[in-house]
């Protein structure tokens, strides 16, 4: 017998899972990625590099940013391109404007209607409509900085090898400023909301991220030896899915939130540092669910750091000098943290500067494995114990908690 859970709700894409029953028991969950292929591995071989990054930014429309840095980022290393800290600092700020926006998104209008027993954000505001304004004001603001360093809030095309297109000015990094300061408190509230959620899904084991907060030149796990993916990360193609599955040396693993927050606590911001430790407890046993409490206390360090920044660039002044770039052969890895985990771009570039090879992982599809590791778990703890509804609704939160971008999952698979 099979259980289907149709086209997960309040998720981005389109997923569904089957629960395998045999014999009145769980065997077996498929989380299945049923969007079309998208081939935009294809579609950048044999281009100039300059066209890449614009053309990886279509890939999503909720973290373009995070693959435009990311595919700049390998092509910057491919070519031994090295940028001054302004450039470091504005592309972090735009990476944190991306973090505001995907995770109060996630957090206000995804997540929180089950918090609240509500089937929709829209339902759940006729109650709790001051807490959907303030999930939409830290949207607002995350799309703000998107739109300052991207050049528009979704799929820009501002950040360049060597630089930008255009420099964000003096007022608006003033208004960063104050803008970071003034929602810091209902950054504060989403916490304290967050942390009421329950454990379930799986308890990780393995988790993987970044070895800067934002992006870093390799990955670390639990022992903290940098390590680029292919000497650890494993892709595998699915029959019934259009996203590859990895594994972590061969089994499931995390990225994400949560992942960031126990690997990299140290990095934080005085007030995230002080929400982490006083939710550290919590947030080390593991269990998925707690992505979301991780999340919540990324809102505040992302309005804590954006400040920082912002005051840094105002008190030294905006050079804006791009860096010059010389194409050659070479190779060059990108790795950044968009809002649901580890990104990767990977790139081979000839001597003139044209891509002749492109390999890109995303959140998502690191995670696939895990996601049905969690189903399976609450499938087994639930069947038979509850009614069908009831544990049809905890597998969906069980999908929510890793804020899966389904979209970006699916890229080119060969079989």
């Amino acid at each position: 017998m099979i259980i289907e859970l149709r086209e997960f709700a309040r998720v981005e894409g389109n997923g569904k899972a089957e629960i395998v029953i045999e014999d009145g028991d769980v065997k077996d969950v498929r989380l299945k990625i049923v969007e079309g292929p998208r081939f935009f591995e294809l579609l950048t071989l044999g281009r100039h590099y300059y066209d890449v990054p614009d053309l990886e930014a279509r890939i999503c429309a909720i973290c373009y940013l995070a693959h435009s840095v990311a595919s700049v980022m390998g092509i910057e290393r491919a070519f031994g391109v090295e940028v001054p800290e302004e450039i470091q600092l504005l592309r972090e700020l735009g990476l944190i404007g991306e973090f505001l926006e995907s995770h109060a998104l996630h957090l206000y209008l995804l997540v929180a209607p089950d918090v609240f027993g509500y089937p929709d954000a829209i339902r759940m505001a006729t109650k709790h409509g001051e807490l959907v304004k303030e999930g939409l004001a830290l949207k607002a603001f995350g799309n703000r900085l998107r739109e300052l360093i991207g050049g528009r809030e979704i799929h820009g095309i501002n950040v360049k090898p060597g630089g930008f297109g255009r420099y964000p000015t003096q007022e608006g990094l003033e208004e960063v400023e104050r803008q970071s300061e003034a929602l810091l408190r209902l950054a504060k509230r989403a916490v304290r909301l967050f942390a009421q959620l329950d454990p379930y899904g799986e308890r990780v084991k393995h988790f993987v991220v970044t070895d800067g907060y934002l992006w870093g030149k390799r990955l670390i796990a639990e022992d903290k030896e940098p390590f680029h993916y292919t000497e650890r990360i494993e892709e595998r193609s699915l029959v019934y899915s259009f996203a590859k599955q990895s594994r972590y040396n061969g089994e499931d693993f995390f990225v994400g939130a949560l992942s960031r927050l126990l690997l990299k606590n140290e990095m934080l911001t005085p007030e995230a540092k002080r929400l982490f430790e006083e939710h550290r407890e919590r947030l080390e046993t593991g269990y998925v669910s707690y992505n979301n409490l991780a999340q919540a206390i990324e809102l505040v360090y992302s309005l804590e750091r954006a400040g920082e920044i912002a005051k840094t660039l105002l008190d030294r002044g905006i050079n804006g000098e791009n860096v010059p770039v010389e194409p050659r052969e070479g190779e060059g890895i990108g790795y950044v943290e968009a809002p649901r985990g580890v990104l990767i771009h990977h790139y081979r570039t000839d001597s003139e500067g044209r891509i002749t090879y492109s390999n890109i992982i995303t959140p998502t599809a690191l995670n696939h494995a895990m996601i049905e590791a969690s189903l399976l778990r609450e499938a087994k703890a639930l069947y038979g114990e509850a009614d069908e509804g009831d544990m049809i609704q905890r597998l969906e939160e069980t999908v929510r908690a890793f804020d899966p971008c389904i979209s970006c999952s699916v890229h080119l698979v060969k079989l």
